[in-house]
């Protein structure tokens, strides 16, 4: 009995000191406070301020389980990771292989013998609308008949002369290597006579289809000729137009 009465009064003699211990605390500012807590340190500053009791509360408490059966309990005040564990995505690329080193540079030569079963294809179309043409009673569709069969003949054209232009290339190209391992020194032709030779063949290429052709290509050549130069004619027109208008409103 008289161990416990004993304990009683060091607890309220340390209750009267800590009552006496803050009421000098609160005098102070703060900062004042702040170099006490870094002199003495913050656990004995806080068992002197809250006692031990308040001190031990502070403890991380330890979840138990009153039964081995039921779940873990734990605390929901556990801070979250910012960035978890996330498993990373490999980026596809998107390449363009018209710009792309690793799918090589663009070989003309090359893609017209791969893809030459196109034009085998055309001419096989070709065919197939001429003979619909000669059956066809019905004037809109001959027309779209007409059309197509133009198209696909200017693109058959096309296609040949740049076959043609690339044959010949090479072979002026052998032609001057075969000089050059000889020793000669090789004439290269310029753009005009380049030009020249260009017509001349076109001529004769002409010549053989007929003097119809020839005709309406001379026809064409002429007006496209006339519409350039009406052009330049207009374009010169419209300066001294503007040149004069200019020279008027100085003076005025």
């Amino acid at each position: 009995m008289l161990r416990g009465e004993s304990t009683n009064n060091s607890d309220s003699d340390q209750d009267s000191e800590r009552v006496v211990i803050k009421n000098e605390l609160s005098t102070l500012s703060f900062e004042d406070l702040q170099k006490l807590k870094e002199k003495i340190g913050a656990k004995v500053y806080t068992e002197v301020v809250f006692g031990k009791k308040q001190a031990m509360s502070y403890k991380p408490k330890v979840f138990k389980r009153d039964n081995k059966n039921r779940p873990r309990e734990m605390s929901s005040k556990k801070p979250v990771p910012i960035l978890g564990d996330v498993i990373p995505v490999k980026k596809q690329e998107i390449r363009d292989p018209r710009f792309d080193p690793l799918c090589g540079t663009f070989d003309k030569k090359e893609f017209a013998e791969n893809y030459s079963f196109l034009s085998k294809a055309r001419l096989n179309d070709i065919r197939l609308i001429k003979k619909e043409l000669k059956q066809t009673t019905d004037p809109e569709l001959e027309q779209n008949l007409r059309r197509l069969l133009q198209r696909l003949n200017d693109k058959e054209k096309s296609n040949k002369r740049k076959k043609l232009e690339r044959e010949k290339k090479e072979k002026q190209k052998a032609e001057v290597e075969a000089e050059f391992s000889q020793g000669k020194q090789p004439y290269f032709k310029n753009k005009s006579e380049v030009r020249v030779e260009s017509l001349v063949k076109q001529y004769e290429e002409l010549k053989k289809q007929g003097t119809g052709r020839i005709q309406r290509h001379l026809k064409r050549r002429q007006q496209k000729e006339s519409s350039k130069s009406l052009g330049i004619r207009l374009r010169r027109f419209l300066g001294l137009v503007k040149t004069a208008i200019r020279a008027i409103s100085r003076y005025t």
